[in-house]
């Protein structure tokens, strides 16, 4: 029978176990739709051939905090897909209707996507960062761009998928955000 004395007892531990990510936790596959805010008009005739790669070694992006072993890990879903399709819907803002090959080549590289957790008492914070790389070409004429940016928010105890799924979606955006409202990327496409 469950007196007040043992449900007094039993509080402390369930509570530090919520807020300590001492539950079990799985693996997590982010699977992201980044919107971008595009701040300029192009051509409706250029035609660009956009291609993506994941350069990245290892595939995981970081680890939920826990205390068992394996730690459960944290992967970005078709990175490829992602870099190449968001693009091409931003550049599909600006007018650009035209994407194969023929006029300008844009190779997007994701370098490093990174997410790591730290723990102070009951709090976490966890940082993100994210570099990707550009290089624009038309025949002999290049443009090339390096995007890195970052972010960090505290929890009150382990953070849920949807919070990790918030925050790497807020990062990639971003960073997105900064290559496809890049003056001079954009000068660029315009006057060559």
């Amino acid at each position: 029978m469950l007196t007040l004395r043992s449900l007094v007892r039993s509080l402390p531990i369930a509570l530090t176990m919520l807020l300590t990510g001492c539950a079990s936790l799985s693996s997590q596959v982010i699977d992201i739709h980044p919107e971008l805010q595009v701040s300029r008009q192009l051509n409706k005739d250029i035609r660009i051939d956009v291609q993506a790669k994941d350069q990245r070694t290892n595939k995981v992006i970081g680890y939920r905090a826990t205390d068992k072993a394996p730690r459960p890990e944290i992967v970005l879903k078709d990175s490829v897909a992602l870099l190449k399709h968001t693009t091409e819907h931003a550049l599909e803002d600006m007018g650009i209707r035209r994407f194969f090959k023929g006029e300008y080549t844009m190779e997007i590289n994701l370098v490093s996507l990174n997410y790591q957790i730290e723990k102070y008492g009951l709090k976490q914070t966890a940082r993100v960062d994210m570099k990707i790389n550009v290089t624009l070409t038309k025949g002999s004429k290049r443009y090339t761009g390096s995007y890195t940016n970052d972010k960090t928010q505290t929890f009150v105890g382990t953070p849920s998928e949807q919070e990790n799924l918030k925050l790497i979606n807020a990062l990639v955006t971003e960073n997105m955000n900064l290559m496809v409202n890049d003056k001079q990327l954009l000068d660029f496409i315009q006057f060559n």
